[in-house]
Parts: C-alpha cells; sequence; structure tokens
C-alpha cells in the first residue's frame, strides 16, 4: 500500500521564506558561485525529503528523488500517532528543520534519537523497533496504521489519536499561514528594494577637515590629515585598469550602486562609492589606511576644490 504526503503550514512557510532569501541573496551578489551554491542545498534538500511511503512486506519505504529509504519492521514494538509529548524537547541533530519537512536525526525527551521522515508533525506517525525508532507523517494515518498491524499483527498499536492540536488550531493555522504571507511579502520587498535600489552618486559633506560620506549602507567620514594630497586623481576604469574592482569583500551591489569594501585588480581592498560610472576620485591614504574611490558628479572640480580646502594651514 502507498501512503501519500502534505506539508504543515510551518513548512510550507519557512520554505517559501527560505526560496525567497536565496533568490535576494542571489540577485544581490552578483556572485554566480553564490547562487549555485544556494539553490544547490534547495534542490538537494528537495530531494532528500519524503514524497510517500509504501507498506510493503514487514517493511516501510520511504520514497525520495535521490533514493528509497527502507526501514525493517522486524521487531516492532510500538505503532502510533504521535502526541505533543514525543515532541518537548526537540533538537535537530542533523537533517532539515523546516526546508521541505523535517527530515534527518532528532532527540526528543520522550523519544530519545530518532529518525524523522516527516513533511506534516500533526499526521506524525512513531514507530518503534528493537533498533531504532523512526518517524512518518502520511496523509492517512489510520491506513498507515493499520497496513503496519497486517504485516506486524503480534502488536496491537493503540487507536490513532491525533496530533494534540489546541483548541483553536483552525484559527491558529490561519494566523499562522497570515503572518507567513506578511513576511513572504516583506522579504519579496527587501528583495525587490536591493534589486532596483539606485541613489545615484552619495551625499557627502565636505569642510577643511574632512568628508563625510553619506551612504544608506556603509557611512564612512575620511579625516583629511590621513589622505595623501599630493596622489589624489581621478582613475578611469577604462585607462586605470588596475582600479577596477574585481570581487565584493563586506558591501552591498546591484547593477545601479556599489557601496562598502571590494578587492581590485591590482590586489589592494579599498572603499567604492560608485553609481555606474567608471570615473571616480581616488583618495589614496598616507598609511594604514584603505584606499577611497569615490563617485562625484564633476571629478576633476571635485578634486581641485579638495586640494585647495585640505591645503590651508
Amino acid at each position: 500500500m502507498t501512503f501519500s504526503v502534505s506539508y504543515d503550514p510551518a513548512t510550507k512557510i519557512v520554505s517559501l521564506l527560505v526560496f525567497v532569501a536565496a533568490v535576494g541573496a542571489a540577485l544581490a551578489s552578483h556572485i554566480p558561485a553564490v547562487a549555485f551554491i544556494l539553490f544547490f542545498v534547495i534542490c538537494l534538500t528537495y530531494a532528500y525529503s519524503p514524497r510517500g511511503y509504501a507498506c510493503e512486506g514487514p517493511s516501510i519505504t520511504v520514497k525520495r528523488l535521490v533514493g528509497d529509504v527502507v526501514i525493517p519492521l522486524q521487531g516492532l514494538r510500538e505503532a502510533r500517532a504521535a502526541t505533543k509529548d514525543d515532541f518537548r524537547g526537540c533538537l535537530r541533530l542533523w537533517g532539515s528543520g523546516g526546508l521541505f519537512g523535517y527530515f534527518g536525526t532528532f532527540r526528543t525527551r520522550k523519544l530519545g534519537k530518532s529518525t524523522w521522515y516527516v513533511t506534516n508533525r500533526r499526521n506524525a506517525v512513531v514507530v518503534v523497533t528493537d533498533s531504532r525508532t523512526a518517524l512518518f507523517s502520511p496523509d492517512d494515518v489510520n491506513g498507515f496504521l493499520a497496513a503496519i498491524g497486517a504485516f506486524a499483527p503480534a502488536v496491537s498499536p493503540p487507536p490513532a489519536a491525533p496530533y494534540d492540536m489546541p483548541r483553536f488550531a483552525g484559527a491558529g493555522r490561519s494566523i499562522g499561514l497570515i503572518v507567513g504571507v506578511v513576511v513572504g511579502a516583506v522579504a519579496l520587498a527587501f528583495v525587490v528594494f536591493c534589486v532596483l535600489y539606485s541613489p545615484g552618486p552619495p551625499r557627502y559633506t565636505l569642510d577643511f577637515r574632512s568628508l563625510e560620506i553619506h551612504d544608506l549602507f556603509y557611512p564612512v567620514t575620511v579625516r583629511a590629515a590621513d589622505v595623501d594630497l599630493d596622489r589624489i586623481r581621478v582613475v578611469d576604469f577604462a585607462v586605470d585598469t588596475d582600479w577596477r574592482p574585481t570581487a565584493r569583500t563586506n558591501g552591498f551591489a546591484n547593477s545601479h550602486y556599489a557601496s562598502g569594501w571590494f578587492r581590485v585588480a591590482n590586489g589592494q581592498t579599498v572603499r567604492m562609492y560608485r553609481a555606474g560610472v567608471t570615473r571616480l576620485v581616488l583618495l589614496p591614504p598616507k598609511a594604514g589606511g584603505a584606499p577611497v574611490l569615490l563617485d562625484v558628479n564633476d571629478p576633476q572640480r571635485f578634486v581641485e576644490d579638495l586640494r585647495q580646502l585640505w591645503s590651508r594651514p
């Protein structure tokens, strides 16, 4: 006999949020390897998640895309519907704790160490044999227990009692779904913001002592005393290829704007504030600091004004 499975609300919410977060991280990073790793992990987790069960002979087969798992029923001591007490003090030792289900190795106060093949905790079934404790979650709990009993007639499992659900479980599920939708919408809005954020050249405040860059993510104050005035200049990525950014080490970047810490072609790590242009002002440090690459509307005029202002006694 075969038995289908379904996701509980928590699994749906966690899976949605993880997927949205992965899309956001992939789009914001602009690094193909990051996108590949994130989606590889998601696909691998899905491949290991239970797709259904089959009671074939004295065993339970867990259907998975990555390969089925067979759990023998020899030495069956107990088969029953799970209760709240079975999940108290739950600790995940290895596996998924909500992404496409709950599968792997877990420990609870009542069950001890156990192996889970669960997608819906409200349908959870506990099966205890001489060699292991395993949990499953068929949509048809009663039929699943009856099938196990047919292959192990010596065991008389107690009547299937549903998961000890709160009195207002229906309302709780509705609230959970609403919260999930709201959280998912907020996460999606954040992803859209990261993709479309385009503030233009960063605002700044300049006086004879310092340059303060007002960036949303990585604001910084550059002191005049720390900058080598003689080496301030305009760099053009088309000509000064050594200053082209090659990797983001700790910053924000999309196709419109970049700010934070970046590694450039000459091997240095710089602070860069760039709104899609190729000509930026280079502020080199005197010693021990990091160069700053700044996008301004008129780079050459900015360099002249800066030198004049910071050269005053």
